[in-house]
């Protein structure tokens, strides 16, 4: 666990604040270390080629671990450590082919995607806003234990999340599953059983969040295409969520 020690964000309508709020915790932001000098650490004492890293969220941290200087944990800057270390970045964020904005590629930090996508040379599968949004989680968790985070932050999230709220009637609502078709993609892979894999261009953001989708022959970008039904991923999901793998 680590923290990006640039700069505290609290957004009132996530799910996170109710979680930490209810539950009992040891550790706080001042407690653990650094996003990009963990990132460090353990990529310095990986198994070259071995490391998935997996976001789904802006990619500051990523940027300050390219950013990253020779130190006491490694002789190699942060974008040699990735080069050496990682086999596949695997990014939640943009829209393909093509998209004028999306959160992940903003996250109101402007130039950050443009500056990380060019520096990554590894290998980069991208799961777009278009692959979670019509997947749609979240309805089963009215049923589990209330007193669990998932219960807890998706309740919160129902009711406070603006695009939500106003179908709120005092129950968990159904949410796309943007986060979770990456975490499924790195974890279980799913290659023509979920979904497809689009090859032969890059990934070109811009700085305001947008970002087109370009011809290129070496390229080591890949985006993916959603091939299984819609309401039988959203079963899959659910169960791993709910820990019936």
């Amino acid at each position: 666990m680590a923290s990006r020690k640039d700069s505290i964000q609290l957004t009132e309508w996530n799910y996170s604040k109710p979680i930490t709020d209810k539950f009992p915790y040891e550790l706080t932001h001042k407690d653990v270390p650094d996003a990009a000098v963990l990132y460090r650490q353990l990529l310095a004492k990986s198994v070259d080629k071995d490391i998935t890293i997996l976001t789904v969220g802006p990619l500051k941290n990523i940027q300050n671990l390219i950013n990253s200087k020779p130190d006491s944990i490694s002789e190699f800057t942060g974008k040699e450590l990735i080069e050496q270390k990682v086999k596949e970045f695997v990014i939640m964020g943009g829209k393909y082919p093509s998209g004028k904005w999306e959160w992940n590629f903003s996250g109101a930090m402007e130039g950050v995607t443009k500056f990380v996508i060019p520096n990554i040379t590894v290998p980069i599968t991208f799961s777009g806003f278009e692959v979670g949004l019509p997947i749609k989680t979240g309805l089963v968790f009215n049923d589990i234990d209330k007193n669990t985070p998932l219960y807890v932050g998706f309740m919160y999230f129902s009711n406070n999340a603006p695009w939500m709220k106003d179908y709120y009637t005092g129950k968990i609502i159904d949410n796309a599953s943007f986060d979770q078709t990456a975490v499924l993609y790195a974890i279980r892979g799913g290659v023509d059983e979920y979904w497809t894999k689009i090859s032969d261009c890059v990934c070109f953001p811009d700085e305001k969040g947008g970002n087109t989708w370009e011809k290129s022959e070496n390229s080591n970008h890949s985006y993916l295409k959603l091939k299984m039904d819609v309401e039988e991923l959203a079963t899959i999901i659910e169960s791993i969520m709910l820990n019936n793998f």
